[in-house]
């Protein structure tokens, strides 16, 4: 009888496990009695126990098969870890030795997506469903070298009879799991499979080795990520001198940061990404709330459809008043326009710039509903339409009805832009479609209709 944490390669091994296994699972032995099974390594005995609660069948003729040719393509689309473990392998194949052995990968899921080797052994695994689409999480099959090496988080080499499934005991399987280096996360697992007889010590050491090729080319893409995201910081820190920049990875780490942002903020967003890393936002300027006043807009960096990380871009300006969802107090209006006035103009590239005093006195007579982030904008808009003094005439329709008191029949640039973006939302079957038709994201669109005082379901009858 081998020694308990010996993996059992000789045939009076499996000989002793096959006796083991006949009295305990293929005899219906109790959960509990099977952590009480004499020669069986430690690490396979507590996998039968987790696979006998888990009520897996030991007469499953084969694995389910949960991804077809559809879902397992979207499934590739959306892993992201694959194509950097495809090139890592590329580049070492010659060490695999595919002699009755197959490789495959698997994701976290335990879900196969990939599988290359011997004709003979992917025919033979492949009609135990041991091929992609085919579900191997310990919970569907019990004990098996990917299924157990994603419940474990260990390297993991199961031969024979130590399979919880009497239809694996012809099969050897060594997994090692795939771990994020920016997040330390699981992602995936990769296993070397074959014939029970061509078992052998070295088999797991080349599944390490190709594991750790496979995560050091992770390592390498994500040096370029965070370079990608640096570059972003740069861009935006330019586009925006007076307010906070944040940079940080999608695991939530701090790659740059504004002098201006206050530590607490950083700390703030760090913690929103790294819980919901999956949850951020394709799109350019997502507001993403700080508790329950601060407003930061979320810039992503891409790969496809993937988010690497991005940036954070906040108000920092000093003044206490007026910030997202606090009306203005008297005379703050014009304190924060001239302000936005003067770096809107250094942000345009203008030495000065001349505002006629009447347009304070409009801008002080809006309500803003908006606030700081709305008056900002519009601050923008108008400068980048004016080339000369700004007059009250340049400023939107509202403001001006405001400062009137009524009805205005003038129409300035910004007008005219704005009806010529709800022209085009009109004539758009979803917000997506006018948002593309502008050279906009969907979220600036939803922002600007605001100021007509509508909703996207008031205009469309669908998303």
């Amino acid at each position: 009888m081998q020694q308990q944490d010996t993996i059992p390669f000789e045939p009076e091994a499996q000989r002793s496990l096959s006796r083991q296994w006949g009295a305990l699972i293929g005899g219906r032995a109790r959960a509990a009695d099977l952590l009480r099974a004499n020669g069986v390594r430690t690490l396979v005995r507590d996998s039968w126990h987790r696979a006998a609660r888990a009520q897996v069948n030991p007469d499953l003729v084969a694995a389910p098969l949960v991804l077809d040719d559809d879902a397992l393509y979207r499934v590739h689309e959306q892993t992201d870890w694959l194509s950097a473990a495809h090139d890592a392998i590329s580049r070492h194949q010659r060490t695999f030795a595919g002699d009755g052995h197959i490789l495959a990968l698997f994701d976290d899921d335990g879900r196969m997506l990939h599988a290359e080797g011997d004709a003979g052994a992917l025919e033979g695994l492949g009609a135990l469903n041991f091929r992609p689409g085919g579900h191997w999480a310990e919970t569907a099959v019990g004990t098996n070298g990917p299924g157990t090496a994603l419940a474990t988080g260990v390297p993991t080499h199961i031969i024979g009879h130590e399979h919880f499934c009497e239809t694996l005991h012809g099969w050897h399987c060594a997994a090692v799991p795939i771990r994020d280096p920016a997040t330390a996360r699981i992602v995936g697992v990769i296993d070397i499979s074959g014939f029970r007889d061509h078992a052998h010590p070295h088999t797991l050491n080349l599944a390490l080795a190709l594991g750790v090729a496979i995560e050091q080319t992770l390592a390498a893409r994500d040096v370029e990520r965070r370079f990608a995201i640096l570059q972003r910081f740069t861009e935006l820190s330019a586009r925006y001198p007076g307010d906070g920049v944040l940079a940080m990875d999608r695991s939530g780490h701090v790659l740059g940061a504004s002098p201006n942002l206050a530590p607490e903020l950083a700390t703030a967003l760090a913690t929103l990404v790294k819980k919901a890393p999956e949850g951020l936002a394709r799109e350019d300027g997502v507001p993403v709330m700080i508790g329950d006043r601060r407003v930061a807009q979320w810039f992503p960096v891409l790969h496809g459809r993937h988010v690497l990380g991005g940036c954070f871009v906040l108000q920092c300006h000093t003044l206490p008043r007026g910030t997202e969802g606090i009306p203005f107090k008297p005379g703050d209006v014009r304190v924060y326009a001239r302000r936005f006035f003067e770096a809107g103009a250094k942000e345009l590239g203008r030495l000065s710039v001349q505002i006629d005093p009447a347009v304070y006195d409009a801008m002080q007579a809006y309500h803003w509903p908006g606030n700081v982030r709305e008056l900002r904008h519009v601050i923008r808009r108008v400068l980048q339409a004016s080339s000369g003094v700004v007059r009250v005439q340049d400023l939107p329709h509202v403001v001006r009805e405001a400062f009137a008191g009524g009805s205005d029949a003038h129409s300035s640039a910004i007008d005219a832009e704005d009806a010529r973006m709800m022209e085009v939302v009109r004539d758009s079957r979803t917000m997506a479609e006018a948002a593309t038709k502008l050279g906009i994201t969907r979220s600036t669109l939803y922002r600007r209709m605001e100021r007509f005082g509508l909703k996207p379901k008031r205009v469309l009858g669908r998303e």
